[in-house]
């Protein structure tokens, strides 16, 4: 594996002109996580008052910031200015993301010049195992605001020799080959759903395997079956990555295909916690992700409950880097909808339908005992209801009569759901 091009951005991010150990870089992290409190609490209201019980030179090892009071998306909902610790003149960028789902005011996120600037550099070394001098990877994301990810990763991929041609928010498979065939794109950048949807296209206009030499998968919950499809049509290496508005987009991603996503563990310091407890979870058990950002200055987050389930993978990465890996299957806490048939989980949906032979899309909803899906591809109605029974779910709730399964195949290339919202499973009619 090679680790050497994140190891060399991890150097220079801490300042040094050598890779730094384990100890070394978790001796840093506590550094910058003590001026970050003090930092916060000099400038925000909200953080003088939730750490006023604090300060960053009693913080002596992790585990004691650790203990530090939890947020939640509810500060980013009610009064974000109260978290900001600069100058609103200080801002560059404001994010309001409505969070899939969420009803209410919608979160704002502040994001200074230097901390774009920070996911920007992240961004050319994290995606220069994939995409090399010369080269163009076409980015299914939106590309056309100041600061977006489409345009922090031209400027991420020109600063080493190489470019990103932003598609936007695919609508239609068949035009993104196209233009993809066009540019002459080596790799693919995009959402689980959308490469999918991509890959199947591509495939079925008879396109060779040698074409696309990489894929990034991103901005959604990430199943292996989609990494597989990909793999298989496109003949190409897939890496994954996790990343968060909240806390500047880039939060992790592979050093090579199958390796566990490397944290950008200088900009985003991440915790494994019980979600009962709150306490912290050792590596290799599955937990609540709690986030912090050490050098964002704007608008620190300070043990931030994402909403999302990881763990850290225990062991060291054979690529020798000091960098803690967040095991690729993470999934959303509340991804899932009960009903009197048993809980459908969205992350066992996925990893089910993605699995069908010829489901390039799906969408799922659930209404007054019956489960709807809008089926993009060719696969047949009996692959897909056979897949849908393995789910204990689904069984039961079809043995019991309390559960309708109906299911509506569109046979096209356009996406089952619209837009980039991360994908539900939707409730009502």
């Amino acid at each position: 594996m090679n680790s050497s091009n994140l190891d060399r951005w991890l150097a220079g991010r801490m300042g040094r002109d050598t890779v730094p150990s384990r100890r070394e870089l978790r001796d840093w992290q506590l550094r910058r996580l003590r001026e970050m409190v003090d930092h916060a609490k000099l400038g925000s209201p909200f953080y003088a008052r939730h750490l006023a019980d604090f300060r960053g030179a009693d913080l002596d090892t992790l585990e004691a910031f650790s203990r530090l009071p939890e947020i939640g998306p509810e500060q980013l909902r009610s009064d974000p200015d109260a978290l900001l610790s600069v100058s609103r003149d200080d801002i560059e960028r404001v994010v309001t993301l409505s969070s899939s789902g969420t009803t209410g005011e919608p979160k704002r996120i502040f994001h200074t010049a230097d901390d774009l600037e920070a996911t920007t550099d992240f961004f050319g070394w994290g995606m220069s195992n994939m995409v090399g001098p010369g080269e163009t990877a076409l980015v299914l994301l939106p590309g056309a605001r100041p600061g977006g990810v489409g345009q922090l990763l031209d400027e991420a991929l020109s600063r080493h020799g190489s470019r990103a041609v932003s598609h936007g928010e695919m609508s239609d498979a068949d035009a993104a080959v196209d233009q993809c065939l066009a540019e002459k794109a080596v790799c693919v950048v995009g959402s689980p759903a959308h490469v999918n949807l991509f890959a199947h296209a591509w495939t079925a206009r008879g396109l060779p395997r040698d074409v696309i030499r990489s894929v990034l998968l991103c901005w959604d919950v990430i199943p292996d079956a989609v990494c597989s499809n990909v793999a298989g049509r496109l003949g190409c290496a897939v890496f994954r990555h996790w990343g968060m508005i909240e806390t500047g987009l880039g939060g992790a991603v592979e050093c090579a295909p199958g390796s566990g996503m490397h944290l950008r563990e200088t900009d985003v310091f991440v915790e494994i916690v019980d979600p009962e407890t709150g306490r912290l979870l050792p590596d290799g058990e599955f937990g609540d992700m709690v986030v912090s950002t050490p050098l964002k200055k704007g608008m620190p987050l300070i043990r931030y409950r994402t909403g999302d389930v990881g763990r850290i993978l225990p062991r060291d990465c054979d690529c020798g880097s000091p960098l803690r890996r967040l095991d690729p299957l993470v999934r959303r806490r509340r991804g899932g909808v009960a009903s009197v048939s048993g809980v459908f989980s969205l992350w066992e949906l996925n990893e089910v339908m993605y699995g069908v032979p010829g489901v390039a899309d799906f969408a799922a909803r659930l209404n007054n005992g019956t489960l709807r899906l809008v089926v993009c591809g060719d696969a047949s109605f009996e692959a897909i209801s056979d897949a849908l029974g393995t789910l204990p779910a689904v069984a039961g709730g079809l043995a019991a009569g309390t559960l309708r399964v109906d299911i509506e195949n569109k046979h096209g290339v356009a996406p089952a759901v619209s837009g980039l919202d991360k994908r539900r499973i939707e409730i009502g009619s």
